[in-house]
């Protein structure tokens, strides 16, 4: 007898599988309570009432964790498998655990295609989040190549909430419609079918869709690799023309064998050799044949080119801060000394944290008196209005104050709005 609702996972057995995140939410929704009470309340009724049984499932990293592979998220879709009587079973996700090094880095949170979600509720379908929209390297959607979005277009919040009172396709904060975009879409926003570079993983989703569809794949890619490397140093040994991008990769295998297995490795290895990455994973002899002579010509495109990596002298960029501190005639916000330094906050925030905390106390403090500054002439402007004998020619009206002061003043709206407000009702009280 099942626990819970026997609610089915939406796309099972295709590439536009469900999330589990996804379907916790919508799980909760049915049951009428947030994801986190669901999910206490089945860990207790399991047995697994210790923090210790399950992660903090708070926030964006209850969204990230349940949506990763990790050993919580695969135990309990065993677990909610046998309450709710339904294959939950992600195999996409199954194939790449096995044969990619740290899947879960190449995993985020809650992405939607607008588009997508228009058209499940014009069918009458419940709306979900695709499992493949997780993935980072998919950044438009594969059917509609339309830009993924992650934040609400009306409050512009993100999509990071577990304990929502409305369904998954409505914002949870201030329940609007995920299905609309901020933005009117222009046709520089549509990319092009031959543009997209996430068709591979698109690929690898539609092949391992299905349960044990792919079972004789799930062997170990590295020896099929290490093999077609083995036979391009050979022939790198009489023929100089092997593309620099080939080069780059063998020598990263060469250098850091343990980290190689990357899916961002095997994807530029695949294009490189323009083969799939889904037989590149599963080591198809039969579509990859041994000797291999790559195309000179092939070149990585810019989405997926690694880049170099910025090596700096933290002494001279530590040097280079302080020397832009001084010059600021206000103190700099972090992201404004950020921009100026051109550097991340985050490599501040690492490097240097008591000169960030140095940074962000004197960017607060000095903002403080500038509210009460701009308070304070407020203040004195709207008494002067209500009071001085220059603005007897005016009416002495809260919307003539405002106008006018403003003018005079250049104040921000509710500053002005508010010290007016505050003088008009102290002068009608004291007559």
């Amino acid at each position: 007898m099942n626990k819970l609702f026997s609610l089915p996972m939406l796309g099972q057995g295709t590439a536009d599988v469900e999330s589990l995140s996804s379907y916790v939410l919508r799980l909760a929704y049915e049951h009428g309570v947030s994801a986190g009470t669901l999910l206490s309340s089945f860990f207790e009724a399991s047995g697994q009432g210790g923090r210790a049984a399950r992660p903090g499932l708070g926030g964006r990293t209850g969204i990230e964790t349940l949506s990763r592979v990790n050993a919580f998220s695969k135990r309990l879709r065993v677990q909610l498998s046998e309450a709710v009587g339904q294959d939950l079973f992600c195999w996409p996700l199954h194939f790449l655990d096995k044969q990619v090094y740290q899947i879960s880095t190449d995993i985020g949170g809650f992405r939607w295609c607008p588009e997508c979600f228009a058209e499940m509720s014009q069918v009458g379908a419940p709306r979900y989040i695709k499992q493949l929209w997780h993935m980072a390297a998919v950044i438009h959607c594969p059917l509609h190549r339309t830009p993924l979005v992650g934040t609400c277009p009306n409050c512009g919040s993100e999509q990071v909430f577990m304990h929502v009172d409305t369904c998954i396709g409505w914002c949870g904060k201030c329940g609007h419609s995920l299905a609309e975009r901020a933005k009117t879409l222009t046709a520089d926003d549509i990319q092009p079918s031959w543009a997209c570079m996430a068709h591979d993983l698109l690929d690898v989703f539609s092949k391992a869709a299905r349960a044990g569809q792919s079972e004789t794949s799930f062997g170990s890619c590295k020896m099929f690799v290490a093999d077609l490397l083995n036979e391009f140093t050979e022939s790198m040994k009489s023929d100089d023309s092997m593309p620099p991008d080939l080069k780059l990769l063998m020598a990263e295998y060469a250098r850091n064998q343990h980290r190689f297995w990357r899916l961002i490795t095997m994807r530029r290895l695949a294009y490189l050799l323009n083969v799939s990455l889904y037989d590149l994973l599963s080591s198809n002899y039969r579509a990859i044949q041994l000797p291999y002579k790559p195309s000179t010509l092939k070149e990585l495109p810019t989405q997926i080119k690694p880049h170099k990596k910025v090596v700096r002298n933290h002494k001279q960029e530590y040097q280079k801060l302080v020397a832009i501190i001084e010059t600021q005639p206000i103190p700099p916000s972090l992201k404004r000394l950020a921009r100026l330094a051109n550097v991340s906050v985050g490599y501040m925030e690492y490097r240097f944290p008591s000169l960030v905390r140095q940074v962000v106390e004197k960017s607060q403090a000095y903002q403080k008196r500038e509210q009460l500054t701009r308070r304070y002439r407020a203040q004195a402007a709207a008494l002067q209005f209500f009071t001085a004998e220059r603005y007897s020619d005016h009416t002495r009206s809260r919307k003539e104050a405002y106008r006018v002061l403003k003018e005079e003043t250049g104040l921000p709206k509710w500053v002005l709005k508010n010290a007016i407000q505050t003088a008009y009702g102290a002068l009608q009280v004291g007559s």
